[in-house]
């Protein structure tokens, strides 16, 4: 989980509840809390925010047009929150919690940061020399949720503490809601004409080498002040880290299954896969034409990982050509590794065509003219349904979807 900024979440539930009633007596009933407290909340927000969330009125308050800029994203944020209670419910059915409670003891930021960094270290002691707390106050954090919630959200073993299944439930929900607010300040910045924000993207291998940094490149150049991460992981690691907003893309191959509902997908292009070796390869010494299949098994091989979408498609292809598809020598995915072994080795490898582009255009790599059938890949990009997209982000969006359009990737 990234922190740029840490926002006081009570605050932001104040700011929620008075948008509502446009009045902060209303509010402070609601929530149970003075007037005097509501109104000192909001001004330290605004003064965090350095904006005005609200235009007084004798009869109220009004949102200005910044409070309604963000109050969607402010609501989606508190509502991961309040979700919690009726997880809790509809999987622990014998606990008596109310789904309708509000969960007040949630809207502590350092609670909830000293809760994740638990779930991370799976020590109290590791806990709380990494936010610099003593371990009682690690202690008195987490057994102020367990006894609201009235669940345990760790077992002890040998190896430190494991998260409880409905734990793991509850962290997404976190993750989630600090994720939400995290752009918070970025977006107020934009809306006053200032463009700027992160975008935290995970790239699959294929896309690394092409697309994406011509894509980046031009963002940064018109947007100076916008900036990119990217995290290089297998396809699983970035779904979950998708899931609960800590990157806000996924580009690469896209997955059919069931699994990514909850994720909204742009098809850029599509494209086979295809046979290389490097430019001083031995076969390069014979006509490429009349190279056949059989004459290639002889020779080492770079295939994807093992269980991953490509393998299984390249299996799938062998065996309809009539042939055992070869035992790797190596498995990866990295183009630079590829790339070098290609180069410096007799192995042959199986690669998207945008992989291995600019190599292929300079001559280092050579393609082999021998088609391997149904590896038809849809090659896109992927974020949450229920996402609320910066403004940053959605500028990259659409300059993906512009350019591969433009180019006519296929």
């Amino acid at each position: 989980m990234k922190q740029k900024n840490i926002f006081n979440i009570m605050q932001l539930r104040f700011f929620i509840e008075v948008a509502k009633h446009q009045n902060i007596s209303k509010a402070a009933d609601n929530l149970f809390r003075t007037q005097s407290a509501i109104t000192r909340g909001i001004q330290e927000l605004e003064r965090q925010l350095d904006v005005q969330l609200f235009e007084r009125h004798h009869q109220g308050v009004l949102l200005s047009a910044a409070g309604y800029y963000i109050l969607a994203r402010v609501q989606n944020g508190i509502s991961y929150l309040q979700r919690i209670t009726t997880l809790i419910r509809e999987n622990r059915k014998e606990i008596s919690i109310h789904s309708s409670v509000e969960p007040f003891f949630l809207y502590n930021q350092q609670r909830l940061i000293i809760f994740l960094t638990l779930c991370m270290t799976k020590s109290m002691r590791n806990t709380a020399q990494l936010l610099q707390i003593t371990q009682p106050a690690v202690s008195a954090a987490i057994k102020t949720i367990e006894q609201s919630l009235g669940i345990e959200l760790f077992e002890r073993n040998v190896n430190g503490l494991k998260e409880t299944l409905l734990c793991q439930l509850i962290k997404q929900q976190i993750q989630l809601c600090l994720n939400e607010f995290r752009p918070l300040q970025d977006e107020l910045s934009s809306f006053k004409g200032q463009l700027q924000g992160s975008i935290h993207v995970g790239a699959l291998p294929l896309i690394r080498s092409d697309i994406l940094p011509q894509i980046m490149g031009q963002v940064t150049n018109k947007y100076p002040d916008i900036h990119f991460v990217t995290y290089e992981s297998a396809y699983e690691i970035l779904s979950t880290q998708l899931r609960v907003g800590d990157i806000d893309f996924i580009i690469g191959a896209i997955r059919p299954d069931q699994s990514i509902a909850d994720f909204k997908q742009h098809i850029l292009f599509s494209e086979d896969m295809i046979i290389v070796m490097g430019k001083h390869h031995p076969l390069i010494r014979q006509s490429l034409e009349h190279i056949k299949l059989n004459h290639l098994l002889k020779f080492p091989w770079i295939l994807p990982r093992a269980y991953t979408p490509s393998r299984e498609m390249i299996q799938k292809s062998f065996e309809q050509l009539g042939y055992e598809a070869p035992l790797p020598t190596i498995e990866t995915g990295d183009h630079a590794l590829i790339r070098g072994l290609l180069l410096t080795s007799d192995l042959l490898a199986i690669v998207s065509r945008s992989q291995m582009q600019h190599e292929l255009q300079q001559g280092d790599i050579v393609k082999l003219p021998i088609k391997l059938p149904d590896t038809s890949r849809k090659i896109g990009i992927s974020y949450r349904k229920q996402a609320i997209l910066t403004r940053a982000s959605q500028i990259f969006l659409d300059q993906i979807l512009i350019f591969t359009k433009k180019c006519k990737y296929s």
